[in-house]
């Protein structure tokens, strides 16, 4: 070994010094046979690295340009196009808008047009809402906000019903800004009928069924009855504490299939004030009796099955 091998290399100069010379032989010098099959030996080895690196990068190409086959497992990308914060900037900014509030609207539309002429607290907006978000361009988007407007008149705010607003949002390096004041659009069409992916109720409970939902609802909503005796236990339902109805009055049920039942009904409160409901509740057979199972949020969905024949 070279005796200044181990020493620290302080620079290229150094790493040369140190290195050791490669023994020189003649032109015409045969090699030693070992050296020769080292040479050989380490050939082979190259070829074969060169092969495998090839044929794996071929691979990784190929499979790249082609789309996963069915039932493949491979991870799929889903690149989200609306970040979460836009429908609520929307509704954020109509609603500062609508109080006409002087400068209301700088925090969300940078060099704003003059909003002077705005009378101030001629309107107030109770609640907003993002009916729709579509994109238009990358990092922009057009936004619908529904306003539930009171209007001040002859010195108290009345209801004006809901008013619709269209305004485009864009994302500023990571900062979303208005485009334009917001224009004040028409209401979107009303849906006509249920929707067609849910089931409809085209049959009656049996008697049982129906005695089983007003014992529920009675539990439930009035407290008269003890609700354990109407729900299985794994349903996790229960009463209303405390109880906000002194009554109630099932006008009319309907069976979806599969135990589903859809009840309308009128509830009265404590200063006689009404307000209609309708319930989901499953209902299945405990063993022991029919029991409630589940409170659906509504229709069950048609599914292939349920469909056949429709």
């Amino acid at each position: 070994m070279n005796a200044s091998m181990g020493r620290p290399v302080a620079d290229l100069d150094d790493y040369l010094e140190a290195a050791p010379l490669p023994v020189l032989r003649a032109a015409d010098e045969p090699a030693p046979v070992a050296a020769k099959g080292r040479s050989r030996a380490l050939w082979w080895i190259m070829g074969a690295a060169t092969v495998l690196v090839a044929a794996g990068l071929t691979f990784w190409l190929v499979t790249k340009s082609q789309p996963a086959a069915a039932g493949n497992s491979a991870p799929t990308v889903t690149a989200v196009s609306t970040p979460p914060g836009v429908g609520g900037f929307a509704e954020l900014y109509v609603a500062a808008f609508l109080s006409g509030t002087p400068n209301a609207t700088d925090d969300f539309l940078p060099a704003a047009p003059s909003t002077e002429a705005m009378t101030p607290a001629a309107h107030y907006a109770t609640r907003t809402a993002a009916l729709d978000i579509t994109e238009v361009d990358d990092r922009y988007w057009a936004v619908v906000v529904a306003a539930d407007v009171l209007t001040f008149i002859d010195g108290g705010y009345q209801p004006s019903g809901l008013q619709y607003f269209q305004i485009g949002v864009v994302d500023d390096g990571g900062r979303l800004v208005a485009t334009t004041l917001p224009a004040r659009v028409s209401a979107p069409p009303p849906r006509q009928g249920a929707p067609r992916f849910l089931q409809q109720a085209t049959e009656t409970p049996s008697d049982a069924q129906a005695a089983l939902v007003g014992d529920f609802l009675e539990s439930l909503l009035i407290g008269s009855r003890d609700i354990n005796r109407y729900v299985s236990p794994a349903s996790g339902i229960t009463a209303i504490s405390p109880a906000p109805y002194v009554a109630i009055s099932v006008g009319s049920l309907g069976l979806y299939g599969d135990g589903v039942v859809i009840a309308t009904l009128d509830a009265q409160e404590a200063d006689g004030a009404i307000v209609a409901m309708q319930y989901v509740v499953r209902i299945t057979d405990s063993g022991s009796g029919l029991v409630v199972s589940e409170l659906l949020p509504g229709p069950p969905a048609i599914t292939s099955s349920a469909g056949d024949g429709q």
